[in-house]
Formats: structure tokens, sequence, C-alpha cells
């Protein structure tokens, strides 16, 4: 079973999914992938092609949003994008351990303003990620 993690009722992180996952994601009620790992950073993960051909077989946006240390503008903003323009559909984004994921969700959140950035960290732990060091640049993100 895959191991996605709760960080809002519509935003979830993982690590790496398979093409099999997909499926089971939709059957989930996923509508949104997001992928932040770069395209053959390992060579064990699953190719980009494979990933976003599944993705689509099973109806879903795919969004390619790769990062390598904390985000940088851009990759937020991508974040949010992908998103805030889901209509609250399920979203599901993942790296090689969720880790990258569930901290680029929280500098877009942080950038939007939409929840303190206390409550962005608590439920980052609570989906067993400590973003608390990120405190001071996510409250710099907030203030922009």
């Amino acid at each position: 079973m895959p191991d996605f993690r709760k960080i809002t009722d519509t935003f979830y992180v993982a690590p790496q999914i398979s093409v099999e996952d997909i499926a089971s994601a939709t059957n989930d009620g996923f509508s949104v992938l997001i992928m932040n790992r770069p395209d053959g950073e390992t060579p064990d993960q699953p190719m980009l092609e494979d990933l976003v051909s599944s993705a689509e077989t099973n109806g879903m946006s795919f969004f390619h949003i790769p990062i390598i240390a904390p985000p940088n503008l851009p990759e937020i903003d991508a974040t949010l994008s992908a998103i805030q323009d889901n209509d609250g559909k399920k979203v599901l984004a993942f790296c090689r351990s969720g880790t990258r994921s569930a901290t680029l969700w929280a500098y877009a959140m942080a950038r939007s303003k939409s929840m303190p950035i206390d409550e962005i960290i608590s439920k980052a732990r609570n989906a067993g990620y400590d973003l608390a060091p990120h405190a001071p640049r996510l409250e710099a993100v907030a203030a922009m």
C-alpha cells in the first residue's frame, strides 16, 4: 500500500511513488500529482514519461516542479498555482522521501498567507516532517 501522508484534507505527500501507485491514488480520490524530484535523480526512480503517461491514463493532472534545496520563488509560485488552480481537488505531491514536497507546500502556504507559520509547521509535523528549522525563512516568504 502506498504511503500517502495527509497534510491537509486536500494536500498529501508521499515518498517516491510507482506507476502502479497512480491507480491507487486515483482510487483514493486524488486528481492532481506534483513530482518534486528532478527526472533521473537516481537510477531506481520511475521515468518521468511513464509517470506522466499513467497520470494521463488515470485522468489526473501532472505537474513537474523539481527542487533540490530549499525552494526558490518560481518553484513556490508554481506549487501554489498547481494547488489553487484545481478547485479543491485532492493533490498528491511526491519526491524521494516526501520531505521536499512537504517543504514546498509549506513555502507555498506561507507565500499565500493562507495559514499561520506555526500551523504550517504543525501540519507538516503531524505528517512526519519536521520543518521547524524553516520557520525564519517561512516568515520571510510570508512577509513578501
